[in-house]
């Protein structure tokens, strides 16, 4: 059982891949057996959970990660790294788009378990490249395209706009119903002096600016779990907060939320970056 995998000397850390709504009771679990956390995203489904999965693991002294592994991506690392270095100027927008033909199975087709539907499940990913690249957004603005998928009871997609607090705009399409035989997944991170373009899992680059356009190539994906794990091992190792701590998850979760509402009444909506 869980209870005695957690409660077994030998047992450091535990990693939770279960569904959304059990992630509270899971944290708890390893919090009061001392165990470092793990976290499949989203963190939890509210920010109360959040917030008391966080309070949790700090009162046990232990680790908490949540599982982004979007985080370690090459190509996300390397555009962080080139807007850093100023190469394309400031930001003015980020595009993001990722369409796919999935419908979902088993617990996820339950909006209560899963807090919604594909946006907080799989779009959640994208709202970390946004987060990550682009700082917390100040207001949001989403809309939910017509419903495919008649079995699931949340959103099999959703379109969202972001005002990002240095002034730029964030752009989000994120879709689990759009019919094509081929997945349509792609980043464009657009500057005041140049421009980037890449795929998630790709292993190249494009970088155009006015005075030079080239490739840059990339380390081996390997979809960023490898460097995930490493960080989550290294964070214990070295008594410190990871790089995906459950605050940078609580500002995913953040967002995600604020779509949701934002959707549901129709209106944007301020977003106060979590505590």
């Amino acid at each position: 059982s869980y209870e005695e995998a957690a409660s077994d000397p030998r047992v450091d850390a535990l990693y939770f891949f279960t569904p959304h709504n059990l992630h509270l009771e899971n944290a708890l679990l390893a919090a009061r057996h001392s165990k470092h956390i793990l976290m499949e995203k989203p963190l939890a489904l509210t920010i109360d959970e959040s917030t008391e999965m966080m309070k949790a693991a700090s009162d046990a002294g232990v680790r908490l990660m949540v599982a982004e592994n979007y985080r370690f991506l090459p190509a996300v690392q390397k555009c962080k790294d080139i807007i850093k270095q100023g190469y394309i100027g400031n930001l003015r927008l980020i595009q993001i788009q990722a369409e796919s033909y999935r419908a979902a199975t088993n617990w996820r087709t339950s909006a209560e378990i899963v807090g919604g539907g594909a946006f907080i499940d799989g779009g959640i990913h994208y709202i970390d490249v946004l987060v990550n690249l682009g700082g917390f957004p100040d207001r949001v603005y989403a809309v939910k395209p017509p419903q495919v998928f008649r079995n699931v009871g949340g959103e099999d997609g959703m379109v969202l706009v972001a005002h990002l607090s240095d002034g730029g705009v964030g752009l989000i399409n994120y879709s689990t119903a759009t019919t094509s035989t081929k997945e349509n997944n792609w980043i464009n991170v657009t500057g005041t002096k140049g421009f980037l373009s890449f795929t998630p899992y790709g292993n190249e680059m494009l970088l155009d600016t006015q005075d030079v356009r080239r490739t840059i190539r990339l380390p081996e994906a390997r979809r960023g779990v490898r460097s995930m794990l490493r960080e989550f091992r290294d964070s214990i190792a070295e008594d410190r907060e990871p790089l995906m701590s459950g605050k940078e998850g609580l500002q995913d979760l953040a967002v995600v939320l604020g779509a949701y509402e934002s959707a549901d009444q129709g209106r944007e909506v301020s977003l106060t970056l979590p505590s």
